[in-house]
């Protein structure tokens, strides 16, 4: 997203052009006179001029100033899966029919207003009312849904790789991306209308850096064919997009949903992509799917680089019951160009999320899912008060150690 220019000011090149001919004639036609016929004057006689004094020495220029400045870094973030039960969907639906999705994120307001671009999962199609609006296990939501999570949180790199992308069908893909058509500047990846659109890898551009997403899920609930969801284990269509992506881009980030739901241990295949997709060439991996945090690392590659790995950022809008489902993490790192040219990423960070709603302990006795309200997701470090009103009987400070002992000491967790 690049900002407009402000207008400049001052006077114009052609201005600037007629004022410096003229002083150069005055001059040629020597002080008083040339001022008198350039204002109007008469002066017959003029009084003689005394000589100029000649110019003080100016100081040699410094060979540092006129250098281009360091360009600033590209914060770019990562938030997992946007998961919206029929509590969510009822607590985002407003009196006169409309949805505000966005009205849950204001207590991340700061976080999201810090970065520069914004990866998001929206787990679930956003087909619109046409298709039913409907929660788990079949989920779809109102095209609204989509428009929040680009307008009010900012989320300009959209993956739709995931088990839940064909609830509804080819149809609700087609329907799910005709939103996104008109939410733009977005790239938005996995589930596609085309062989060509399958084809056609997404590059978004922030600051000159263009940042292409890759994306591919392992599984998927519903029947699908060769075309609506790219796959994890379609090797040439992985290879294909890769090469594309690393052609196009400065820097890619494939996004892998996969993994063991609710499990923080990593298994084999989610091992196995990321060190194909990282000796393909990408630049960070990130993990959504297990609705649970996994570690981060750091994987060497075959062209001598490093690819950043999140192995799993968890969940972040949802209802889910437990509190590691309801504990997720505000990925970020830095994109830096460096004098070469060659961006790198560097400085991974992780911001811990609480989602919380309201539920008394009759309600959740009685398992009543839709008495759940009173949504807000805040950072972890500043929950305690709103912790200490469920029954998971643990602190702020507690959940973010052992939240932090998952992540591993690869990422930086910050406060908040």
């Amino acid at each position: 997203m690049t900002q407009e220019n402000p207008a400049r000011s001052g006077p114009s090149r052609r201005t600037r052009l007629t004022i410096t001919i003229v002083v150069a004639a005055l001059v040629l036609l020597g002080g008083g006179t040339a001022a008198a016929l350039w204002w109007g004057g008469s002066d017959p006689d003029p009084a003689p001029t005394a000589a100029p004094d000649p110019a003080p020495e100016q100081p040699e220029p410094d060979p540092g100033t006129d250098a281009p400045a360091e360009a600033d870094p590209i914060h770019v973030i990562a938030m997992g899966d946007m998961l919206p039960h029929d509590s969510v969907n009822a607590n985002a639906q407003l009196p006169d029919g409309g949805w505000d999705y966005g009205q849950f994120f204001e207590g991340i307001r700061a976080q999201l207003d810090a970065a520069d671009a914004t990866f998001c999962n929206q787990e679930v199609p956003s087909a619109g009312a046409d298709f039913g609006i409907s929660g788990y296990p079949t989920f779809n939501a109102p095209t609204e849904f989509a428009r929040d999570l680009h307008d009010a949180v900012g989320c300009d790199l959209v993956n739709l790789a995931n088990n839940h992308a064909a609830d509804k069908g080819a149809e609700g893909i087609a329907a799910t991306r005709a939103v996104w058509d008109g939410l733009t500047p977005s790239a938005v990846s996995g589930a596609n209308r085309s062989a060509e659109e399958q084809r056609a890898v997404q590059v978004f551009e922030q600051d000159g850096v263009r940042i292409a997403l890759v994306s591919f899920a392992e599984y998927s609930n519903a029947p699908i064919d060769g075309v609506s969801l790219n796959m994890m284990g379609d090797d040439a269509l992985v290879a294909e997009l890769m090469a594309e992506a690393r052609d196009q881009a400065d820097t890619v980030i494939v996004s892998a949903h996969w993994g063991t739901e609710d499990s923080h241990e990593v298994n084999e295949a989610q091992t196995a992509f990321a060190q194909r997709v990282a000796d393909l060439g990408a630049d960070v991996v990130v993990g959504t799917g297990p609705h649970v945090l996994q570690p981060v690392t750091w994987l060497d590659r075959a062209d001598g680089g490093r690819t950043l790995v999140w192995y799993s950022i968890g969940n972040m809008l949802s209802t889910q019951l437990e509190l590691a489902q309801r504990t997720g993490a505000i990925a970020g790192f830095d994109l830096v160009r460096d004098d070469a040219g060659a961006v790198h990423v560097e400085n991974p960070t992780a911001i811990l999320t609480y989602m919380h709603y309201e539920w008394t302990p009759e309600q959740e006795a009685a398992g009543d899912l839709m008495a759940r309200h009173g949504l807000s997701i805040t950072p972890l470090s500043a929950s305690g008060e709103l912790l200490q009103q469920t029954s998971f009987g643990v602190t702020a400070e507690q959940q973010v150690e052992a939240s932090s002992e998952i992540l591993g000491p690869d990422v930086t967790v910050l406060p908040e």
